[in-house]
């Protein structure tokens, strides 16, 4: 029922006429073709009834089975290849009307579109009657260079100029996922009524089913889960964003054989490098506006959309509400979410939280996402300490590393000091100068990539910032003296240091050369101090937390697809 109207659901679904044999009620994954769709109508609540049109008793014994009506075949003449669905259609409701119903409105589900969710249902519903629309069906978006042939045989464009893809104006094309008009539109000469609106849906929510090629690709759609990663790093970033969300994606794949992509800007050339290192295939946007950015996870069409930026704002996260996409966000605390408020969404954070979390809320350093280098690794915590790690992230931008070089210069001789650049380090030649006047020598390796987990196991203590160096080298059991780069890091720190891992001296900017210096020499010199806090940070962190994020998302992806939201299926 949509405002006291009254809200029929007919899925046409044609027996062996079909190109393919019984198509319908293929087996996709763990259930008929069929069922995919009516599951996600019986998760409409806006349906009253859902009735399944078809000339063959085998389907509407599959369609009984699976929760919607079969309660008449279709005449023979309706069950031939035909033009146009709208003469099913007429004739299903002219059935149910015999029996006594009374619809205002008529929704219309094609079988073979087999991955349109039941929001996308009420969405059209929604628009239909808000939006004084005959009809409003679902398409899919084209924005690619499409041609048309003449008579003679040449080509001519359809789009009106050249340039990117974001540049064209969009095409769209039907795509049966969802048609919803009013009643009286079967009775109209007009297929649709004259005043149409229409629903965009992403690729794999419109993609339909016509062959056995197309059903090899549901199968690979629906065992590949596609994911894609929102993510920047860089000088001004930092790295770490983009070093958590590979690790999750090595664990995606690991886990589901994951078809994973990154969305990254193109104002971060550092991200966007490691990245395409790492073997993935990277989408780039050459603005920060929304639209850029919706316009791309559109065309991707994942499953899952994992954002791993410093701040998620309400405009953005709002409009991800509308696109049927499974939505985790990794964040440090949730104060880095304007709002949990809007929609349901997966939510993974390092730090426990007090307050009332959300649904989906998974938290704490059990959650911290490092790569497989830190995990299981046997620490030796030496009586005489002979190494100080100087690692203050993938870009310090507050010359840290500088800093923390000048305060350490009276160390013992019998203890090296090894600072670490990341790839968007940028203080680097100042750094080289500044070391060639110093008395004792710093020296500097540059982009330690996959061997920093070996510089950090190595060391006695680890000097840094307040990033995820702090979950490594916990997981790691070396004890760390931390520098936060900025408030937020700040207020995370005096959180974290309570699990007694590390010891946290303030803003980095704030802490005296005198102070960080006599911090290490103190946590030196106290090899049962460094023991407690390396065992402290072993259990902690197992190093698991990619693993565990990666099944969270996994789960709450196949809950959503497999439990219906509102009507049950027993209707």
């Amino acid at each position: 029922m949509k405002d006291g109207k009254r809200v029929v659901c007919v899925v046409p679904a044609r027996g062996g006429s079909d190109t393919v044999p019984y198509l319908n009620i293929k087996r996709l994954g763990d259930r008929p073709l069929l069922a995919h769709t009516l599951e996600a109508a019986q998760g409409a609540p806006t349906l009253d009834r859902v009735v399944v049109s078809t000339d063959d008793p085998r389907v509407a014994e599959v369609a009984r089975a699976h929760g919607a009506e079969a309660p008449f075949l279709r005449p023979n003449d309706l069950a031939a290849d035909i033009p146009s669905l709208k003469p099913v259609i007429a004739h299903a409701v002219k059935e149910l009307e015999a029996q006594g119903e009374r619809p205002d409105i008529v929704v219309v589900l094609q079988a073979t579109t087999p991955f349109r969710e039941s929001f996308a249902i009420e969405e059209a519903v929604e628009k239909l009657v808000s939006g004084g629309y005959d009809t409003v069906f679902s398409v899919t978006e084209d924005r690619t260079l499409n041609w048309r042939a003449r008579s003679d045989g040449a080509l001519v464009p359809l789009f009106a100029r050249e340039g990117r893809r974001e540049d064209q104006e969009p095409v769209y094309k039907e795509n049966g996922a969802v048609v919803a008009m009013w009643r009286r539109v079967l009775d109209s000469p007009t297929r649709f009524g004259e005043k149409i609106g229409y629903l965009v849906l992403d690729k794999r929510a419109g993609f339909t089913v016509h062959d056995l090629e197309d059903f090899w690709m549901a199968e690979r759609l629906l065992r590949q889960p596609r994911v894609l990663f929102r993510v920047d790093g860089g000088s001004a970033l930092g790295m770490g964003h983009v070093y958590r969300s590979l690790a999750i994606a090595g664990a995606l794949r690991n886990l589901s054989r994951a078809d994973v992509a990154f969305l990254m800007s193109a104002d971060h050339a550092e991200g966007l490098v490691t990245v395409s290192r790492h073997g993935y295939p990277v989408r780039v946007m050459g603005d920060g506006k929304l639209e850029t950015a919706l316009e791309h996870i559109r065309d991707f069409s994942p499953a899952i959309l994992i954002n791993d930026l410093p701040a998620l704002d309400d405009a953005y996260l709002r409009a991800l509400s509308h696109l049927g996409t499974t939505t985790v966000n990794l964040v440090d605390t949730l104060d880095d979410l304007e709002t949990t408020e809007h929609y349901a969404q997966v939510i993974v954070s390092v730090m426990n939280q007090e307050k009332e979390t959300p649904e989906g809320f998974y938290g704490g350093p059990a959650y911290a996402i490092l790569r497989e280098q830190f995990r299981g690794r046997v620490k030796e915590v030496r009586e005489k300490p002979r190494l100080v790690l100087l690692s203050f992230g993938g870009s310090d931008p507050q010359g840290l590393t500088l800093k923390a070089a000048r305060a350490l210069q009276r160390l013992p001789p019998d203890v090296d000091l090894l600072a670490v650049a990341g790839p968007a380090f940028s203080s680097r030649k100042q750094f080289e100068a500044f070391v060639a006047r110093l008395p004792r020598p710093v020296k500097l390796i540059n982009e330690a990539g996959g061997h920093i987990s070996e510089l950090m196991l190595e060391a006695d203590v680890v000097v840094g910032s307040g990033g995820m160096s702090v979950y490594e080298i916990a997981a790691l059991g070396t004890p760390g003296i931390v520098l936060a780069q900025n408030a937020r890091e700040e207020r995370r720190m005096r959180e974290f240091a309570r699990h007694g891992t590390v010891e946290y001296l303030g803003l980095g900017t704030e802490v005296e050369e005198e102070q960080l210096a006599s911090a290490v020499e103190s946590l030196l010199s106290g090899a049962a101090r460094r023991r407690e806090m390396s065992a402290r940070g072993r259990a902690l962190v197992d190093g698991l937390g990619a693993s565990r994020a990666a099944e969270a998302v996994l789960e709450r992806r196949k809950r959503r697809r497999d439990v219906p939201q509102g009507r049950g299926a027993s209707r």
